[in-house]
């Protein structure tokens, strides 16, 4: 028996309209399917394939909706023999007959023996030719899967559908192809092994090919996030002015330098994890409330992300603050959560907070007249962690936008209040404390500390995507 046949293969059938390319296009993480509003569109059945590593591991058929199912059970209960597989009779008895082209255009897999999944919009009530349809799928004898896919998000008749459903197919899940995050891709895949006894083996082999895929994935990603906020850290612009009156146009132009070198870093990487999570034809286009809509450099940015007032403080004994601040005396009053403050110290931390002096300017006087200036590194103890969020939260998104979405996503962070909505703020004190010291090590002069920071920090942020991949806070 060839490879090819132990390929387990699926053709996703249903009513037109009612979600089948877009729960193929979020399944095989292809956004090239076509997709519309308008019911027809899919006139041929297409081969859109799962591959890891240039193998093929499933086959999803995406079909022409069904045209006629009134018509064709009728044919299917007076005229076939009981011994003959209903779906190969129709399409012998129909294959010259261009008004049921679109029929047996999707009944060919069937005879061919395809697992059925069975898509249907669970915001909509029942009608007699959805029954019509179940009840085709039914006489095939074909492994089947009921997929309910509430396109308007409307449940009130989704326990009727899921009672139809039970009646005829061996499964029922419940699966929104336009929001479903990976975690729910993996339930439905594992869904799928349970279909057919005889499918199983090679259905495992493709989840357990699929989530070693996703893991590496992930730690590519995380390499691309350590090494923008190694870049970040580390970066500095210098000039020279050569008389007093330039010294302030220098600056500014240094300052503005710094910012954009940041900002490309952080595109470059966002364009690397769009790329990995497989979004070639569409970019996702945040919506206008989106936090990450505002770049870096924002007061509102530093307002929603990074750490609170007091666990700022409590990084910043780590890594140092750099604002004059004696942090021997900020911990004095702790322990019980209550802290005092001088004047000083809270300006200085609401610095911090804010991005203010983010990135110092340097500026060295040069013998021979004019002055040095220097941008960076940056010391703010805030800023690794604002930027860390900003690409963690760039990855929720990337991974939960499904490929079958080609406006705009819903489920963002989104600016409503001042309460911090990233992820930094919502790690436990060893955690925070970690990461900290992964920064301070960055800043260290000793190349072995750099490495083994590096390497740690990676680590890290692996496992973090993959408690967001999973639905969990890390």
């Amino acid at each position: 028996m060839s490879a090819e046949a132990h390929i387990p293969t699926f053709a996703v059938v249903g009513h037109p309209n009612e979600g089948k390319s877009s729960v193929v296009a979020t399944l095989t993480e292809d956004d090239s399917v076509r997709i519309s509003d308008f019911p027809g569109e899919t006139t041929i059945c297409s081969d859109y394939s799962v591959r890891v590593d240039d193998r093929v591991l499933i086959r999803f058929l995406d079909t022409p909706g069904f045209q006629h199912p009134k018509e064709t059970l009728d044919w299917m209960q007076q005229y076939i023999d009981q011994g003959q597989h209903p779906a190969k009779a129709f399409v012998e008895a129909f294959r010259q007959d261009t008004s049921k082209r679109h029929d047996v255009e999707l009944m060919t897999p069937l005879a061919a023996g395809a697992g059925i999944i069975y898509v249907v919009d669970g915001s909509r009530p029942l009608r007699k030719s959805d029954l019509c349809e179940m009840e085709i799928l039914r006489m095939t004898g074909n492994p089947r899967l009921a997929l309910i896919n509430p396109k308007d998000g409307e449940d009130t008749f989704l326990q009727d559908w899921k009672d139809a459903c039970a009646k005829t197919f061996n499964l029922t899940r419940t699966f929104n192809a336009h929001h479903a995050s990976f975690g729910e891709r993996m339930a439905l895949l594992e869904s799928l092994k349970r279909m057919h006894q005889d499918w199983e083996p090679a259905m495992v082999q493709a989840v357990g090919a699929f989530e070693a895929d996703w893991k590496g994935r992930n730690r590519e990603a995380a390499r691309v996030m350590t090494e923008c906020l190694t870049k970040a850290l580390e970066l500095q612009t210098e000039g020279k002015a050569s008389e007093q009156k330039q010294e302030d146009a220098i600056r500014k132009r240094l300052v503005e330098d710094y910012q954009q070198s940041i900002i490309k870093f952080e595109e470059n990487a966002q364009s690397k994890i769009r790329v990995l999570y497989r979004h070639r034809q569409f970019r996702p286009r945040l919506p206008e409330q989106s936090i990450l809509r505002e770049d870096l450099f924002t007061e509102r940015s530093w307002q929603l992300l990074g750490l609170s007032r007091r666990q700022i403080i409590m990084a910043a004994a780590i890594l140092g603050g750099g604002a004059g601040v004696k942090l021997d005396l900020l911990f004095a009053n702790l322990s019980f959560g209550l802290f005092t403050l001088s004047g000083a110290t809270l300006a200085a931390v609401g610095a911090w907070l804010k991005g203010e002096n983010m990135a110092r300017v340097s500026v060295k006087r040069i013998k021979i007249g004019g002055v040095h200036l220097t941008v960076g590194p940056n010391r703010n103890p805030q800023f690794p962690f604002v930027l860390m969020d900003r690409l963690l939260l760039y990855y929720q998104i990337i991974i939960n936008w499904a490929h079958a979405r080609q406006d705009h996503i819903q489920n963002v962070a989104r600016v409503e209040d001042e309460t911090k909505m990233g992820f930094t703020s919502q790690w436990d004190r060893k955690q925070r404390d970690t990461y900290a010291q992964f920064f301070k090590k960055l800043r260290s002069n000793k190349e072995t500390d750099r490495e083994s920071a590096l390497a740690e920090m990676q680590d890290a942020i692996e496992k973090v995507l993959w408690s967001i991949s999973h639905d969990k806070i890390a």
